[in-house]
């Protein structure tokens, strides 16, 4: 997971680097998105999908974003998501706790604006990146289950991930806009040799977020 976190940052740093120092800033924003996730299609075994186990989740994202010309923004970001496991199939070691599927995810986006200069702009967006999840067996800080097939593993894992979307930002003041983005998530889930079976396959989720954008320069 460090070697894909470290190759992200660098192509961050490096399209960065290119910006002369007196803009830099006027470059760079803040973000935070709070977001609201929901499983598809993916299934949890043979007989069950992912979305039957799970509730609707939530996440938040903070991060960068890179102007790379008015049409043309790349973001680099965080987001932790959490989807409770339904009571009915919770495992019985767990059946008192708070057991969940979660998700750290670091993505880089590249956004595509269809019109800059105005108040409202929709934008295009696509992204790739990695997830580190897992199934917890309850909140934060709690270890993971064991993998369904193989007794010497933990039920997580670190998986490739791509989404693609579209979104809308709206500039309400003249740092801070407000963004809202609809994404579909490709997970790359699926690992045999170490979940001891094949039934649990990959995944794709929706989510849906509504946040802020927070500019440093002019």
């Amino acid at each position: 997971m460090r070697k894909h976190m470290i190759a992200l940052v660098v192509t961050f740093v490096m399209v960065g680097g290119a910006a002369n120092a007196s803009n830099l800033f006027d470059r760079i924003h803040f973000m935070i998105k709070p977001a609201g996730l929901m499983a598809i299609d993916g299934h949890f075994n043979d007989t069950t999908k992912l979305r039957e186990i799970v509730s609707l989740g939530l996440g938040l994202g903070v991060g960068f974003r890179y102007k790379i010309v008015d049409n043309i923004y790349l973001d680099f970001g965080y987001s932790y998501n959490w989807l409770s496991v339904k009571e009915d199939f919770r495992p019985f070691d767990y059946q008192h706790q708070n057991p969940a599927f979660e998700m750290q995810n670091f993505c880089l986006n590249g956004n595509f604006y269809l019109a800059s200069g105005y108040s409202i702009e929709p934008f295009f967006t696509l992204g790739v990146g990695v997830s580190s999840w897992r199934f917890s067996q309850n909140t934060l800080n709690s270890d993971s289950w064991q993998a369904p097939g193989n007794s010497s593993e933990s039920f997580s894992d670190i998986s490739p991930l791509v989404n693609i979307g579209l979104g809308l930002e709206v500039y309400a003041f003249n740092k801070i806009s407000f963004v809202g983005e609809v994404k579909y998530n490709y997970l790359f889930s699926r690992n045999v040799d170490k979940l001891g079976t094949d039934d649990f396959t990959q995944q794709d989720y929706l989510t849906v977020n509504l946040g802020l954008i927070f500019r440093f320069g002019n």
